[in-house]
């Protein structure tokens, strides 16, 4: 097994689990990127997932250990910066391909939770909306269209939550579309607390003002799914805490 001292994670994600197949999980903190974005300015840090060079062409991190050994990180898919939670990568190239072709095929089962105001009449359902992407002042937004299907099973776990009248959803996106799940709520007047985006700044100015906290509630909180590989399954069925910060809003 790879030790946890070779990877070099962002000090605010913690690494929740790591296998003999290279298998790690890593609850990433919001505000880290997945991978480093092209920026204009080069000196401008950003905050990824591993401190260390990011290849485009393999879609992994590299770096070099203490001892000389060259490493690799290899990535299986991608959170939005601003939301936290689970993101899979791989220590092995072979194994990472057919995790990243599972998450293609929507064999993998991915759980969110989601802080959203406004009023959500159903407990549970299935949303299905049709939408694009569209580049508007040089920023890429999505919105209803004539465009690829979204998917998105919701249950409601907890209404009218604390002072500012909330709700905890739990939403399971079966297709997995750019900004699926902000924009699938914000499209039924529900949006996510504290998206910047797509939410309701208003609600997101009160939020800040009563708790101080500033960020995206939308947590991915759970992922579930089984390779084959070498004649062996994996099995991958974990949980990242809930995060402290979005407790604080429910109170």
């Amino acid at each position: 097994m790879h030790n946890l001292k070779d990877i070099p994670l962002e000090r605010s994600c913690s690494l929740i689990h790591q296998d003999e197949w290279g298998v790690c999980i890593i609850d990433k903190s919001p505000g880290v990127l997945s991978h480093p974005n092209k920026v204009q300015n080069p000196e401008k840090k950003q905050r990824t997932l591993l401190n260390s060079k990011f290849s485009s062409v393999d879609e992994c991190y590299e770096w070099t250990t203490d001892q000389g050994e060259l490493k690799r990180f290899h990535l299986c898919h991608r959170l939005d910066s601003a939301t936290s939670g689970i993101i899979v990568g791989c220590l092995n190239k072979e194994l990472a391909v057919s995790i990243r072709e599972a998450f293609k095929k929507r064999e993998v089962q991915k759980t969110y939770m989601a802080i959203t105001s406004g009023y959500l009449k159903s407990k549970r359902g299935t949303w299905k909306d049709s939408l694009v992407e569209k580049k508007i002042n040089g920023k890429l937004r999505v919105c209803k269209g004539n465009g690829q299907a979204a998917i998105t099973k919701f249950q409601k776990i907890r209404n009218n939550a604390g002072k500012l009248n909330l709700q905890l959803l739990e939403l399971q996106p079966v297709t997995g579309r750019t900004h699926q799940l902000r924009v699938q709520c914000m499209l039924r007047n529900i949006p996510i607390s504290g998206d910047n985006t797509y939410g309701d700044f208003s609600t997101n100015r009160l939020i800040a003002k009563t708790t101080k906290v500033k960020r995206l509630c939308l947590h991915a909180s759970k992922i579930e799914f089984e390779i084959k590989h070498l004649g062996e399954i994996i099995s991958i069925n974990l949980e990242a805490p809930f995060p402290r910060l979005m407790g604080r809003i429910l109170l």
